[in-house]
């Protein structure tokens, strides 16, 4: 098989968007099917779901996260709570087939061993995500193959050690040298391309104190890595900073409406706010253009309007000598270019030449 990399499941030079749909369907497929018609109108690349079995990602009496409780409005626990919140396995293949026909890429998160076995058996991902909580689990990262689809690893709640960590671990151990290289005795090629790493505060909705997006500069630096970004505010702005300081993949939660009861609701975009989201990276993509500074097609029709020859700022007679004095730059550019003044200076004229009239 073709091992798939960062670079052909992006296009190339465009940003990869990620309708993050997560546990937003409330455990209801038709819901489900909704968000991913809905994040194909509103010009995401990819929308994701999040593939766990309730009872091995919590203990029956684990409690909820302040935003949970806050998000849900009651106090009942991370397992009832996710276990409203369950699509049957079956789903997920329904899901990835709905989407490969309305042309939408199908992405999952796995949060357990036995979600990620069906995953990669049933599912087959070109690309995996592997969320923040997660970035500690080795019982999980150890099962995580490179060799048959890239990942995307989140790093809320983390730091560079951590992170560091989470890396050798998932490219078996001692693999990753955070000196920007790669051991050369890995036996999977192009295993940079196969990582992206996110930057990612862990709160929902977060508040813009905590974005530090300033981080993903540093993280760069820290990790070898360029740094994707997953973003839990409630604006477009955090998506936007993010795409101008490099990064290539965004992912943003995602609701049909901010108003249905869940955990994520509050923090996701619904589709007008998601449209609009993806129409500014667009936007940017244009205005950023490329790193070669060349003239391009629309300014050559202004370049001899706007640029300036070499004419005659007097009567010149024929044998006199160009000075200074006697010759100037004007409009328009379609004559003797200025930059050239040093081949004509002090030289004398081969003819006579009248006030504006071009130096040749």
């Amino acid at each position: 098989m073709k091992i798939p990399t960062k670079k052909n499941f992006m296009k190339k030079n465009r940003v990869y968007i990620i309708a993050e749909a997560g546990v937003n369907h409330n455990g209801n497929l038709n819901t489900a099917r909704k968000l991913v018609l809905a994040a194909k109108k509103s010009g995401a690349d990819a929308i994701k779901f999040q593939n766990f079995i309730a009872k091995e990602l919590v203990t029956k009496n684990a409690k909820k996260a302040p935003y949970q409780i806050k998000n849900t409005k009651n106090k009942d626990n991370q397992f009832r709570m996710l276990k409203k919140l369950e699509l049957e396995l079956n789903d997920y293949l329904d899901l990835k087939n709905f989407c490969k026909k309305i042309k939408i890429d199908f992405l999952t998160s796995v949060f357990d061993v036995e979600s990620l076995a069906f995953v990669e058996k049933k599912l087959k991902p070109k690309v995996l995500k592997i969320p923040s909580g997660e970035l500690t689990n080795f019982f999980l990262l150890d099962k995580i193959n490179l060799r048959n689809y890239s990942i995307i690893l989140s790093t809320g709640m983390s730091n560079i050690k951590e992170i560091k960590k989470a890396i050798n671990r998932i490219t078996k151990k001692k693999i990753y040298n955070p000196k920007n290289n790669f051991h050369k005795s890995q036996n999977v090629k192009n295993l940079k391309n196969r990582i992206s790493i996110m930057h990612c505060v862990t709160d929902y909705p977060l508040k813009s104190r905590y974005a530090n997006l300033e981080c993903i500069n540093s993280m760069k630096k820290q990790l070898g890595f360029n740094i994707d970004y997953s973003d839990h505010t409630t604006g477009i702005l955090a998506p936007l900073i993010a795409v101008s300081k490099g990064s290539r993949i965004i992912e943003k939660h995602f609701t049909l409406n901010k108003k249905m009861k869940g955990p994520d609701h509050l923090a996701s975009l619904d589709p007008r706010q998601f449209k609009e989201m993806v129409h500014l990276i667009r936007e940017f993509e244009l205005l950023n253009g490329s790193n070669e500074k060349k003239l391009f097609k629309c300014e050559r029709q202004n370049k001899f309007i706007a640029r300036k020859s070499i004419v005659a700022k007097k009567y010149i007679q024929k044998g006199e000598k160009f000075t200074y004095e006697n010759i100037t730059a004007k409009r328009p550019g379609n004559g003797l270019c200025p930059s050239l003044i040093d081949k004509i200076i002090y030289k004398k004229s081969n003819k006579n030449y009248y006030p504006d009239q071009k130096i040749k």
